[in-house]
């Protein structure tokens, strides 16, 4: 079930007490299957238009290691030292010998109190765990972690959906290599495979590494894996900068990352929305695809903002607005998906799509149409 379990109630198996209720988290709608499309009514994902889901969902910070760990502020592992990571966990309340979760806290039909309990959220920890690049793949279920440790060496880590490093029965099943040149027939547009090399099991750790030629920096390659024996193969880009740091992960506040202070003016709210299309565009061209998410929300949410002060333009112009702010939001959601999994043919697709409509709304409120 997944349950965290707070330091200093350890003892208490499954469980995460707290004395009061200040920090109830709001209820919100989730989409099953993207976590990160949320909205304060109910309602369908934009991207598979699955329904949404009621849930609180809170932050908490835990060891990459220890897993029982579970603190509200950043801070180091009591037991091995290690910086915590921010995770995302589902919050709930049950009663004694029930497996129904309550969306609030409230009495048992025992006169007991229900329990807050903490549940790990299928995807709520896409933090690297060995100082590389995370990403989730196509089946929303495997991810993997590149690491680029020193010349001619990669390692691919697996983990399931809830960041758990494969068993390693499974990691055994899983065929891989790394692709470290493409070209693509002016002609017939076919890209194929120059070189690659195979990912094998690694006697040293529970990882699969791969020898390979070495490359200058930024290095560019491919891992194309099969993770079960009737499986799709998956895709995913990498782009190494500077070799990977075998360290803790940093904790990482979404929230705080994704905060803006949203100025009161359109001028400014356009000046911030352009800023956010610059940086993504500088991300795609260096491959940070991992990064792109923060700037690729804070853009749907400022384009959302700017129409508000479309109401003072003709029909036209306002129906104009709406379905460019409605490009920008549906490509943030896509370009957040695919840099999660590490796509960068469909990041391309989707920033292009961003760029464009964001370049549109600036046009429409510097007075470029009528």
């Amino acid at each position: 079930m997944g349950l965290l379990v707070a330091a200093n109630v350890s003892a208490i198996i499954g469980y995460h007490v707290h004395a009061q209720e200040q920090d109830l988290p709001p209820l919100i709608y989730v989409c099953p299957m993207h976590s990160d499309v949320t909205s304060h009514e109910d309602g369908e994902c934009p991207i598979c238009k699955m329904g949404l889901e009621p849930m609180r969902l809170d932050t908490v910070y835990t060891c990459p290691i220890h897993s029982i760990i579970s603190e509200h502020a950043p801070g180091k592992c009591p037991i091995c030292g290690r910086t915590l990571g921010e995770i995302t966990v589902k919050v709930a309340w049950r009663c004694g010998g029930s497996e129904i979760d309550l969306m609030e806290p409230q009495r048992c039909q025992d006169g007991t109190q229900a329990v807050r309990v903490q549940k790990r959220l299928a995807h709520g920890n896409h933090n690297p765990q060995h100082g590389g690049q995370f990403f989730m793949g196509s089946d929303y279920w495997h991810h993997v972690e590149g690491v680029y440790p020193s010349q001619g060496v990669f390692r691919l880590y697996l983990f399931d959906d809830y960041t758990k490093p494969l068993a390693a029965d499974r990691i055994r099943d899983v065929k891989a290599r790394v692709v470290t040149k493409e070209e693509t027939d002016p002609k017939t547009f076919v890209t194929s495979e120059v070189t690659a090399v195979p990912l094998l099991p690694s006697a040293e750790g529970p990882y699969l590494e791969a020898a390979m030629e070495s490359l200058p920096f930024p290095a560019s390659l491919i891992v194309q894996a099969t993770f079960t024996e009737d499986g799709k193969e998956q895709r995913f880009d990498f782009t190494f900068n500077e070799y990977s740091v075998a360290t803790a992960p940093e904790s990482m506040d979404g929230a705080a990352r994704l905060a803006l202070e949203v100025p009161d003016t359109a001028a400014g709210v356009l000046g911030l929305l352009i800023e956010r299309r610059e940086a993504v565009k500088a991300l795609v061209e260096r491959g940070g695809l991992s990064e792109l998410w923060v700037p690729a929300l804070q853009a749907k949410e400022l384009a959302l903002a700017l129409e508000f002060y479309a109401r003072e333009f003709t029909a036209q112009r306002q129906a104009d607005v709406e379905a460019a702010t409605r490009a920008v939001v549906l490509s943030a959601f896509r370009l957040d998906a695919a840099g999660d999994r590490g796509e960068r043919e469909e990041v391309v697709k989707a920033s292009t799509v961003l760029v464009q409509a964001v370049t549109e709304i600036e046009s429409l409120f510097s007075g470029g149409r009528q």
